[in-house]
């Protein structure tokens, strides 16, 4: 089995040489397994090396549509180092003489070769030197300081959300997260009684069930990738789950201590209105994507999804099922039924909070649940019922999300709507 290696750095010795002032001597690598893998490796680099936005601690397995960034520099071609005509192309090395003019005008990021320069091709470097600073100090306002507009739009049916929407918010800003919205004045207390037995059950399975592994939850959300395929029809090309990806992508990159995970997600037909997740893996079906108006509510969604996994709900699930045999398993759902409304509500908000800092409007999660609200015919508020919910009422997902933003943000969503 054959297997290649592709170094890149700002050193002349390296396969793919970068000249950018954020990109490390020997910066990070690239290895072809020979069966189609592709494993990423950050050599310690200064600046960091980064997918999706993210930047990366260990090796990881890239996938078809991950986009490699090593520091501040624009993206690498990464798909064509493993192709040898294209590679070729691309690749500057100590060999290289006459010639070079026409390789780089057609590649302008990839680095100069080793070549001994007269004074006007060192003047010529200097430059080039001085734009790509400039470049780059542009690119640092940009990002860092001004923050992103609103993403791109890919789907022409899936707009982009218009209406005032609120500001993201400093880093470092604590963000609250309170649950009171849950409660109603016809539940005899049993939303709170169900919150505490919820944080109950949840200690008791941290401490008895077990260390779960990201290792652990992603072989999860392989079996049920498996599993999915063989029930669905997968989109697996188009305008749709392009704009899914894009979004994704936007999202990923604004998680705040992101666990590790490597998200990936799926459009699967179904005319259930639904979307799911285990192990990283999202699958959003085509009935839920045709439900959301707007970019900025299937971001909201995926939102939601990301933070079950970022806030440990599958692990939990994992951990039960080590506590229990199958028919354990089975009793611990029922048992654990109504237990899991606080963690959808915090899902809701931690995915507000994601959209929000992506540039998608927050705000339109209240319309969506209103929606929802009628397309499930949910009917008033019953304390009995909702003692037997795993998910809370749409009305009340709508009233936490109006109180989240209101209280963290200082926007209040249905203001214009008065």
């Amino acid at each position: 089995m054959s297997f290649k290696i592709v170094k890149v750095g700002r050193a002349k010795d390296n396969d793919i040489v970068l000249t950018h002032a954020s990109v490390s001597r020997y910066h990070c690598e690239f290895f072809y397994d020979g069966e189609g893998n592709v494993f990423l490796t950050d050599k310690n680099s200064a600046n960091g090396t980064f997918v999706n936005g993210r930047r990366i601690t260990e090796s990881v397995l890239l996938q078809s549509n991950d986009i490699v960034k090593p520091g501040l520099d624009v993206p690498l071609r990464w798909r064509n180092f493993n192709s040898e005509e294209q590679f070729n192309d691309i690749k500057f090395n100590n060999r290289t003489a006459e010639g070079t003019s026409n390789n780089i005008v057609n590649n302008p990021h990839y680095g100069f070769p080793k070549q001994k320069m007269n004074g006007t091709i060192k003047t010529v470097a200097i430059t080039l030197l001085a734009i790509a600073v400039l470049i780059g100090l542009g690119f640092i306002v940009n990002e860092y300081v001004l923050g992103d507009g609103k993403p791109p739009v890919v789907d022409p049916e899936k707009p982009n959300d218009q209406t005032e929407q609120p500001e993201k918010i400093k880093k470092n800003k604590k963000i609250n997260y309170d649950f009171s919205c849950l409660n109603d004045e016809n539940d005899l207390g049993m939303t709170e009684v169900i919150g505490v037995l919820e944080s109950v059950d949840r200690e008791v399975t941290n401490a008895l069930g077990g260390e779960v592994t990201i290792e652990d939850e992603e072989k999860v959300g392989n079996q049920l990738l498996n599993d999915c395929r063989e029930e669905y029809r997968f989109i697996e090309s188009g305008i749709k789950i392009d704009n899914l990806r894009a979004i994704l992508g936007h999202l990923t990159a604004q998680i705040k201590d992101p666990k590790g995970f490597h998200y990936q997600i799926f459009l699967i037909e179904s005319n259930e209105l639904n979307a799911f997740t285990a192990g990283a893996k999202i699958f959003i079906t085509t009935k839920m994507y045709s439900f959301c108006n707007t970019n900025d509510e299937l971001a909201c969604v995926i939102g939601h999804e990301i933070y079950h996994n970022e806030l440990g709900h599958i692990k939990d699930h994992l951990q039960k099922e080590k506590l229990f045999t199958s028919e354990g398993a089975a009793l611990a759902q029922m048992l654990t039924i109504s237990f899991g409304q606080k963690k959808e509500t915090h899902c809701d908000m931690t995915g507000i909070d994601l959209a929000i800092a992506a540039g998608y409007n927050g705000c339109v999660n209240i319309e969506l649940w209103n929606r929802m609200q009628k397309e499930f015919d949910e009917g008033e508020y019953n304390a009995l019922d909702n003692l037997m919910r795993s998910h809370p009422y749409s009305e009340k997902r709508a009233t936490c999300t109006h109180q989240h933003i209101l209280t963290n943000y200082g926007f209040d969503c249905t203001a214009e709507l008065e």
